[in-house]
């Protein structure tokens, strides 16, 4: 299979925007993202996209995403699983262009969870995400799922509540100087500790907040990489 490179990469802030729907996030997220290309680019260049979206109030997401671009014709996959579906967009697109499929794809992921449209959907995403016979019923949607794993980790090994606190705290400290990171204040491991119990063992900032926003990556094969930028990033390891 050929290489594969990262050329542009870019994303909206993260937060409440109520006044825009993913037609028009989608658009925003991939201007950001074709302006940080290094050599520029427009969306005609774009051979085909993977969009990453469980689902959106506005719509079918892959029209969508095509029609907010301009592209009425762009061949759109759309890409759904679960907390992996943003990974797993990336991880098809390369494909698709290490492939020979496509010399330049585009990968984007957006969500919309904090209108009066939205605000039922995540339910929805996690009945999807569960066996509905036995899971979802039970209560075992995504907290309480990614909680009985760390609480096997924490069994198996010298882990602690504390440890886990001290991701949060890490989190925290990268989202400060990040203009677009949705929490955007320091805690400390005493803080996270202190929180109300999610599920046993998380707290409060064990999770993330429901967030509106958007993402875009455009992927470029070895072949037309010199078009775009002399600096590439590799992205070749994100198949394994």
């Amino acid at each position: 299979m050929r290489k594969v490179a990262i050329v542009g990469a870019g994303t909206i802030a993260f937060g409440d925007h109520f006044a825009l729907g993913i037609k028009d996030l989608l658009p925003m997220a991939f201007a950001e993202c074709a302006a940080s290309v290094d050599k520029g680019m427009t969306n005609t260049e774009v051979q085909g996209a993977w969009f990453g979206a469980m689902g959106t109030a506005d719509g079918f997401p892959s029209g969508i995403l095509a029609d907010s671009l301009g592209l009425p014709d762009l061949p759109v996959t759309r890409v759904e699983n679960s907390c992996a579906t943003g990974n797993d967009a990336v991880r098809n697109a390369l494909f698709g262009v290490a492939s020979g499929a496509f010399d330049v794809a585009l990968v984007t992921r957006a969500d919309k969870l904090r209108d009066t449209t939205s605000k039922d959907m995540p339910w929805k995403w996690e009945a999807m995400a569960r066996d509905v016979a036995w899971d979802y019923p039970l209560g075992l949607v995504s907290p309480a799922g990614f909680a009985l794993h760390v609480r096997r980790y924490m069994h198996e090994s010298p882990a602690t509540r504390e440890h886990l606190a001290m991701v949060a705290v890490k989190n925290h400290r990268h989202g400060v100087n990040n203009p677009r990171a949705r929490l955007r204040f320091e805690i400390t491991v005493e803080q996270a500790l202190a929180t109300p119990t999610i599920v046993t063992p998380f707290g409060l900032y064990g999770y993330a907040p429901p967030s509106d926003g958007a993402a875009a990556l455009v992927l470029a094969a070895e072949d037309v990489v010199d078009r775009f930028t002399d600096r590439p990033v590799s992205a070749s390891d994100w198949t394994r």
